[in-house]
């Protein structure tokens, strides 16, 4: 006995007829089971909402896991895990190949199979799909969380996307599953690890660092931006070692502050790092990083952390190095200890107000924290473009981002940053100490350009100015301008002891001839050439903006399951809304009380 049945097999969400087919009355029941099993997949469940952001397409739960502004972290990372591959296996190839001739053996004929890449705290495996769909030279990825709940979704969510064979779903502990990827052979660790968990990475460092191959990247997302800007230093110094700064240039200064907690982590297991990118973005920060390995170069990190004195008042700033670098009789690198600065007063107070104590901050990186040689904008016919992401190919690794407008606009501002200009100031910031209108940023940036100094604006802050001047010419600079504006300052703002009349009247460069020999002539570079293109540079937050809720086991409120009302037996919908109504009756008969009482 047989019966006709149609099989559907859904791809992309598109149903497909396959056949009419006639199979024994024994083979109906497993073919009935593989169909449910695969509307499960496919299905949306009940309090899940399909999300779709690039090639992929995931269900979710509701308010929880997914929050639209981190699609520029997620497009972010594509962009650059496209252009990292090409390089990071091209450098593999010729690493073998090298080998291969120092021992006179014939080069392999098979490359490097592709990139092998650790999610570990995936929550939906959103960005892992996305970069098996979207990123090319992928040999495997691991989707890993801690969660029952969420490695179920990961599961669903790969085969609903149909990437099975590229993404491995894995039930683990982030820290445990680090240690152990830590003793497998280098060779045999991963290329890329990428961590973006809720709040900050600092108790996933340690095995992270450990668990990626020498050479590989490590990407850190961290949403405690509160933390590492200063609005708590107890809470800053436990997690990531760090008094952190509180001022004009505190976003670029927490970047550096988790820069430096990574390698510190690095430095125990003879490890060093080498940032590409790094960026404060919205209400997190996102680092790019290599971790090499050589002991030499760890002994060396001394040169690139430093300590900050800066000026509460005027926000004056001066960076101490942690070492300094010299040379043996042999000729080999000798790391020493750095001369202090002389920067203040001899009682610590501000050297250019005089009325501020120097605090201090740190330690944090001082050097670049941006790589020269790593850069995911090309340039073709005069158009910026992210690595091949703007083509409209159907390759792989060739495809449209949602956000390209804006990565653009922000790697640009990027790559025009000074590398060797560690924090920065802002026009507002001095204006507010002197209280006097704004610079315009054309005259700011002529003055800086005609006196011989560099100058660029940061991707943190876009009134921001980042120059080699020191603080001295920068204050000479506000009182030359105020001197030519002819703005008469309040007699308020100049009593005894004030900001405006320590840094404008006081000052010993006050009546010297400094200030007016500084040229605010308009200078032919004095708008920064993002802005001439007419980039997206600083992106307007969209409503409810900012980091979604924690995820938690809590059980429904009342409300979430009265309106579940089909799911819940009769008589416990009866009970529930017996408690609601009871508890609405109680609330209005305290307001009637109280309305009595008055």
């Amino acid at each position: 006995f047989q019966l006709p049945i149609i099989v559907y097999i859904t791809s992309s969400f598109r149903l497909i007829s396959l056949a009419r087919l006639c199979l024994p009355i024994a083979t109906v029941a497993s073919s009935v089971r593989r169909m449910s099993i695969q509307a499960e997949f496919q299905g949306i469940p009940e309090g899940m909402q399909l999300v779709e952001e690039g090639k992929a397409k995931i269900a979710v739960p509701k308010d929880v896991f997914y929050n639209p502004v981190q699609v520029f972290n997620r497009d972010l990372t594509m962009a650059v895990l496209n252009v990292f591959g090409q390089q990071y296996l091209a450098e593999l190839a010729a690493r073998r190949e090298k080998r291969a001739q120092q021992q006179s053996e014939p080069p392999p004929e098979q490359q490097p199979d592709g990139l092998r890449i650790l999610e570990a705290l995936a929550a939906t495996g959103l960005r892992s799909i996305r970069i098996a769909k979207e990123v090319p030279n992928v040999a495997k990825i691991v989707a890993n969380d801690n969660s029952e709940e969420a490695v179920r979704l990961i599961k669903s969510n790969i085969v609903r996307n149909g990437v099975d064979e590229l993404v491995e779903a894995s039930l683990n502990d982030a820290v445990l599953l680090g240690h152990q990827c830590a003793r497998l052979p280098p060779d045999e660790r991963f290329d890329v690890v990428d961590l973006d968990p809720y709040g900050s990475a600092v108790p996933f460092l340690d095995s992270a660092v450990q668990a990626v191959r020498p050479g590989g990247l490590l990407c850190v997302t961290c949403t405690d931006t509160a933390v590492l800007c200063g609005s708590a230093f107890g809470t800053c110094y436990g997690r990531y070692g760090a008094v952190p700064y509180r001022g004009a240039g505190m976003h670029e200064a927490s970047l550096r502050v988790l820069l430096q907690c990574v390698q510190s982590h690095a430095s125990r297991h003879s490890r060093y790092i080498e940032p590409l990118l790094s960026l404060s973005v919205d209400f997190y920060v996102r680092i790019y990083l290599r971790v090499h390995r050589g002991q030499g170069e760890v002994k060396k990190i001394g040169r690139r952390l430093a300590m900050l004195h800066y000026c509460p008042e005027c926000d004056s700033h001066w960076l101490q190095p942690m070492s300094d670098c010299g040379r043996d009789k042999a000729g080999q690198v000798l790391m020493r200890p750095a001369r202090l600065l002389g920067v203040g007063s001899a009682n610590g107070r501000c050297g250019q107000c005089g009325i501020g104590r120097l605090q201090l901050a740190g330690p944090m990186w001082s050097d670049s924290i941006h790589s020269v040689d790593f850069s995911i904008l090309y340039v073709d016919n005069g158009a910026s473009t992210v690595g091949e992401i703007a083509s409209e190919t159907e390759q792989p690794g060739c495809f449209e981002l949602a956000s390209s407008d804006r990565l653009i606009g922000l790697l640009s501002v990027a790559a025009e940053e000074l590398p060797d200009a560690p924090l920065f100031y802002t026009l507002d910031g001095l204006a507010r100490a002197v209280k006097r209108s704004t610079m315009p940023m054309k005259v700011a940036r002529s003055a800086l350009l005609n006196a011989g100094y560099r100058v660029s604006i940061s991707h943190c802050e876009g009134n921001a100015i980042k120059t080699d001047a020191p603080a001295s010419f920068l204050w000479d600079m506000v009182r030359a301008h105020y001197r030519q504006s002819g703005e008469q300052m309040s007699e308020r703002h100049l009593g005894e002891g004030s900001l405006p009349k320590a840094l404008l009247v006081d000052h010993p460069a006050a009546a010297g001839d400094g200030a007016a020999s500084i040229d605010f002539s308009l200078h032919l570079h004095a708008e920064p050439p993002s802005k001439a293109d007419g980039l997206l540079r600083f992106h307007k937050p969209p409503p409810n903006w900012g980091p979604k809720r924690v995820p938690s086991g809590k059980p429904m409120a009342m409300a979430q399951l009265l309106q579940r009302r089909p799911m819940l037996p009769p008589l416990l919908h009866r009970m529930t809304s017996l408690k609601i109504r009871m508890t609405m009756n109680f609330r209005e008969h305290l307001a009637a009380k109280r309305n009595r009482e008055k």
